[in-house]
């Protein structure tokens, strides 16, 4: 899953409790701790060999998952009262996890869950690189959500739903697809300008 579709994930799991809750702060926190995993993206800037060697591995790996969610909620511990902040630890576990749950699932790419105990990775590659699906399913949702803050929880848990129910379907019909299912899920992006695939957080190919 792509970094504008991780964040609008995120966004969309803050509207089911953490928003209510906490407030913006506790969207904007459950947000930050879904996109943790990706810190090891920042191997990038070390060329695409440090790149394939570091991502989904230092990020992915169970210093990160571990830890990572709990200092989020720590920092924000003295805004909160009395254990309250341990309700906002769980959502940011879970946030963090639904990231890691999306990258197994949908690319190929292994995810070192284990790290650095373990180098044994797990790419299932369910759902391609340039499916639209998801990108458009998860930037509606969360448009919607933003705007139409009432029906927001609403919003995100039907988005949620949609999209484990594509995963599902894609993974009782894997491979590729034909006619406007195959345009929409890989051939758009087929000599489409870079500005399209940078729109849909797209920065690799």
């Amino acid at each position: 899953m792509k970094i504008p579709e991780h964040l609008a994930l995120s966004y969309l799991l803050g509207q089911l409790g953490p928003q209510e809750t906490y407030g913006p702060a506790g969207t904007v926190l459950v947000m930050a701790a879904g996109m943790l995993p990706d810190l090891d993206g920042v191997s990038i800037l070390g060329g695409w060999q440090c790149h394939l060697k570091y991502h989904r591995k230092i990020g992915h790996g169970l210093p990160v998952t571990l830890f990572g969610p709990l200092m989020l909620a720590l920092c924000w511990a003295s805004q909160l009262e009395g254990w309250s902040w341990l309700g906002l630890w769980a959502w940011l576990q879970a946030s963090l996890l639904l990231h890691l749950t999306v990258d197994l699932l949908f690319h190929r790419w292994p995810v070192q869950l284990l790290w650095p105990l373990s180098k044994w990775g797990v790419g299932l590659g369910l759902i391609g690189w340039h499916d639209l699906v998801p990108t458009v399913l998860l930037y509606v949702a969360a448009g919607v959500a933003l705007v139409w803050s009432a029906a927001a929880c609403w919003t995100a848990a039907g988005a949620l739903v949609l999209l484990a129910l594509y995963v599902a379907w894609r993974a009782r019909r894997p491979g590729p697809l034909g006619g406007w299912l195959g345009w929409l899920t890989r051939g758009w992006a087929v000599g489409s300008p870079r500005l399209c695939r940078w729109l849909v957080g797209d920065f690799i190919t």
